[in-house]
């Protein structure tokens, strides 16, 4: 038997090694898109960044399009583990429900530089946005659901807090994008914290305007 087909035989009977292994696939997929585009992921850059054959890669996946779906879901995954995991250390305090929130756009699970060009990498191309943000969707619905829900608390009107939460987003889009162009003087944590002073003064006005209707 080859080496190979030994290697091959070793990962379908042991299902953590294979697990490990496919992981390392896609993270390798996450760094050689950030570093050479959508166009320039291929077979054998992500065969190379793993250590890995391109024997080995095309057994746990059967077409490098299938390896972008996975390290889009993986991305997508990973950001709803992180604000899941915040808010649920959070307490019941809206406030801090939704700094826990925000905080997980800008924690190191998932904003780093090679994450963020890969997310923008997924967004700008009509191609992958379509055929790969089915994950994606759905967690940013989840999260925009439960933040809306949190802002709900604070603001006299269901509709003021659905305009929070939509403008709120652009917000932290707009942060995100800042992050990719200007890396080196972006600071994360005055981030999380414009955005905090925005919604306060935001919910306030909110507020003001409830009374006086």
């Amino acid at each position: 038997m080859s080496t190979l087909k030994r290697k091959r035989r070793a990962l379908g009977q042991n299902p953590a090694i294979r697990a490990s292994r496919r992981k390392e696939l896609i993270e390798a997929a996450i760094h050689v898109i950030a570093q050479h585009g959508y166009a320039g992921c291929t077979v054998g850059r992500v065969a190379q960044r793993a250590g890995a054959s391109q024997g080995l890669m095309n057994f746990h996946f059967k077409s490098i399009d299938l390896l972008l779906e996975a390290a889009f879901n993986h991305l997508a995954d990973e950001f709803d583990q992180a604000w899941r995991a915040r808010v649920a250390k959070a307490g019941d305090d809206p406030w801090d429900r939704i700094t826990a929130m925000i905080d997980a756009y800008f924690g190191a699970e998932v904003f780093t530089a090679e994450k963020l060009a890969v997310w923008f990498t997924f967004w700008v191309d009509s191609e992958l946005r379509d055929a790969f943000r089915s994950a994606s969707v759905r967690v940013e619905r989840r999260y925009h659901r439960d933040l809306e829900a949190e802002i709900a608390h604070l603001v006299p009107a269901k509709k003021d807090a659905g305009n929070l939460t939509g403008m709120l987003s652009a917000l932290v889009d707009g942060y995100w994008l800042q992050a990719l162009l200007y890396p080196k003087t972006f600071k994360p944590k005055q981030a999380v914290g414009s955005c905090l002073t925005w919604l306060r003064q935001a919910v306030e006005n909110a507020a003001q305007l409830g009374r006086s209707a």
